[in-house]
C-alpha cells in the first residue's frame, strides 16, 4: 500500500506518531508527505520522539503526477488543522484522489463532522472517544440518536496515542529512590489536585510538579469552585506555578528513577504521559479512562486506576513503594503489553486494517 500524508507544518502528536508507524509498517518510500514536514526529515528539526528519513521531497506538481499515475492507494488527511486541511483540498482541486480518511488528534471530543463530510471522508479516526458513545449512537436510533448520528459513529474509529520506536529506548539500570513523579501543564485542575495531595504525604518521596504557560490563569488551576469565582473577583491574574517546565530529557532520567509515575488528564484524557511511563518500565498509576483505548491496561494487572478525585492516590503510591515485587511484575506486564498493542506500529496496522475492511 502506498499513502499519500497531508500535513500540517506544526508538531502534532498524533499525526506524527502515525506518520512513523505507517514508515515503519510500509517503508517510509511507500509513504508521501505533503507538504514535506521539516521534523520527519530536516536534521535540524529533530525531535526527541521521532526517527528521521529521507523523504521524497515532493512538491505540488510531483504529488498531482504520482496520483495520476494511479501510484497512491490511500490518502490521510493527519490533522483537522487548516495546513493539512488546505494541502489536501489544493490537491483534490487539481487531480482526482484515492480514498480519504481523516485523523483527528485534538483534545476535545467534538466530531468535526461537516470537516469529514466537505472532504468526502470515508473513516474518521479520533483520539479523545468518550466512553460508550460509539456504541450508544450505533444501537439507538430515537432518543438523541438520530440515524445520522448512528451512521456517523460506524465510520468512527478510537485512535489513541502510542509509543514510537524512537522512545522505546533502553531503559538503564538505575537506583529507582523516588516514590513518586508527575510533571505536567496545569492544563486541568486534577493535575494541580495531584501535585497537592502528594506534596502533602510526607511520608513519600515526590518529584515534579505542574507548570504553567503565559496564557494560564488563576481562575484554571483552582481546585475549587470557590477559588475559581475568587481568582476570577480579583481580575484573573496569571496562574502560578509549582516548578519550571525541563526539558524532555530531564523527564525521563526522573521517570527512569521513579518507583512509580502518576499520568493526570489535561486538555484530554490521553496524554503522551500515560504512554512514555510504560515504556521507562515504571508503574503507572493513572485515572481511569473515560475515552475508548482499543486493548487498554486492565488495573491490577498492567497499571493502577484511582478514583476520579484521586483521593486514594497517595494510598496507591504507598501500597507499590512497599511492595517491589509487585512494581516489578506490573512494569513488566505493562511493557510486554505496550509492546504487542501500543507502538506506532500497531496503530498504524490496526488504522490500514480499517481502511481496508471498509474502503
Amino acid at each position: 500500500m502506498k499513502v499519500l500524508y497531508c500535513t500540517d507544518p506544526q508538531l502534532d502528536y498524533l499525526a506524527d506518531q502515525i506518520y512513523d508507524g505507517l514508515c515503519a509498517v510500509l517503508g517510509w518510500q511507500n509513504v508521501f508527505d505533503f507538504p514535506p514536514k521539516a521534523a520527519y526529515h530536516d536534521p535540524g528539526e529533530r525531535v526527541s520522539y521521532l526517527a528521521q528519513n529521507p523523504g521524497h521531497e515532493y512538491g505540488m506538481e510531483d504529488v498531482v503526477g504520482v496520483i495520476r499515475d494511479q501510484s497512491v492507494d490511500l490518502a490521510i488527511v493527519s490533522s483537522p488543522r487548516q495546513g493539512a486541511v488546505k494541502a489536501y483540498r489544493l490537491l483534490a482541486e487539481r487531480v482526482r484522489t484515492p480514498p480519504v480518511v481523516i485523523l483527528d488528534g485534538e483534545d476535545d471530543r467534538h466530531i468535526r463532522a461537516e470537516l469529514a463530510q466537505s472532504i468526502g471522508a470515508a473513516l474518521y479516526f479520533k483520539r479523545e472517544v468518550k466512553l460508550g458513545v460509539l456504541d450508544e449512537a450505533r444501537g439507538h436510533f430515537k432518543w438523541r440518536g438520530w440515524l445520522g448520528n448512528a451512521r456517523s459513529a460506524l465510520r468512527t474509529h478510537p485512535l489513541p496515542f502510542s509509543v514510537t520506536g524512537a522512545s522505546l529506548k533502553p531503559v538503564p539500570e538505575l537506583d529507582r529512590d523516588i516514590d513518586v513523579s508527575f510533571v505536567g501543564r496545569a492544563s486541568h485542575r486534577n493535575r494541580v489536585r495531584a501535585v497537592r495531595l502528594l506534596k502533602q504525604a510526607t511520608d513519600l518521596h515526590f518529584e515534579g510538579g505542574f507548570y504553567v504557560d503565559p496564557s494560564d490563569r488563576a481562575s484554571k488551576v483552582a481546585e475549587s469552585w470557590f477559588g475559581r469565582m475568587a481568582a476570577k473577583l480579583i481580575g484573573d491574574p496569571p496562574a502560578r506555578d509549582s516548578i519550571r517546565k525541563i526539558p524532555p530529557e530531564a523527564h525521563l532520567a526522573m521517570l527512569h528513577r521513579s518507583k512509580t509515575a502518576v499520568s493526570v488528564r489535561g486538555g484530554g484524557f490521553d496524554t503522551v504521559r500515560y504512554w512514555e511511563i510504560v515504556a521507562a518500565k515504571t508503574p503507572l498509576i493513572s485515572e481511569r479512562p473515560d475515552i475508548e483505548i482499543p486493548n487498554n491496561f486492565e488495573h491490577g494487572v498492567h497499571a493502577i486506576f484511582c478514583r476520579p478525585d484521586l483521593r486514594d492516590l497517595p494510598e496507591w503510591v504507598r501500597y507499590l513503594k512497599n511492595n517491589e515485587a509487585e512494581r516489578r511484575r506490573m512494569a513488566n506486564a505493562a511493557f510486554a503489553h505496550l509492546l504487542a498493542y501500543h507502538t506506532t506500529a500497531r496503530r498504524a496496522t490496526y488504522l490500514i486494517d480499517l481502511c481496508r475492511g471498509a474502503i
